[in-house]
């Protein structure tokens, strides 16, 4: 009878240790397939299982230097260039996509949010800048985050956006799904350039974090 009863003490703390395990892997798996941070790089893609981004750019960025002064309305047709390598070379300009492959009642929080690159010297402020973002389907380019300065957040979100970074936007991807995007930068149209002074500059990378919803 002792016996019996140890073997099926042994049998419920396996099965215990069992149903651990699997918890953690479960949770390792959700942390893998719903945790992530990309940084745009050519042709970079990211794929996690339930996720896929994509970044079709000769830099991971934008940088501006030795820029001109330009309205919204200018800044907002700035269009790409390619080389003979059909690769884009504007330096105003970023295109990339974002996609999910989304099964059952499975959501996905998501923020795309640029991060400014710290410039030792001769950097441009906050405001000296403008940031646009779009969605492209085809030719078609639809507004989504309208000409805005930089404009840093002072905490760090939920989805993992740190502090110091723009968000340009946010949402829930609940359905199967890709998205192109253009980012576009530009200097500020009230901008006051000073003959003799050295050549300003101001980068920023994009990044993409999304999590469980």
């Amino acid at each position: 009878m002792s016996e019996r009863k140890d073997n099926s003490s042994k049998q419920v703390l396996l099965s215990v240790l069992g149903v651990a395990i699997l918890v953690v892997a479960v949770v390792g798996v959700s942390f893998a397939a719903f945790t992530f941070v990309g940084t745009g790089t050519k042709e970079n893609t990211v794929s996690t299982g339930a996720i896929t981004m994509t970044y079709s750019e000769n830099s991971d960025g934008i940088t501006l230097t030795d820029a001109m002064p330009m309205t919204d309305e200018a800044g907002k047709a700035l269009v790409d260039t390619k080389n003979e390598a059909g690769e884009y070379t504007t330096k105003n300009t970023f295109r990339f996509s974002v996609g999910a492959t989304v099964t059952g009642t499975t959501s996905i929080a998501y923020e795309i949010a640029a991060i400014k690159k710290e410039i030792a010297e001769n950097a441009l402020g906050n405001n000296d800048v403008k940031l646009y973002l779009a969605s492209v389907a085809g030719e078609t380019e639809t507004a989504v985050k309208e000409p805005t300065h930089y404009t840093p957040i002072a905490d760090a979100t939920e989805v993992g956006t740190p502090a110091g970074a723009m968000i340009l936007t946010s949402g829930t991807i609940t359905s199967t799904q890709t998205t192109n995007y253009v980012l576009k930068m530009w200097l500020d149209k009230d901008y006051q350039i000073v003959n003799g002074e050295p050549s300003k500059s101001f980068t920023v990378t994009l990044n993409v974090y999304g999590k469980a919803a």
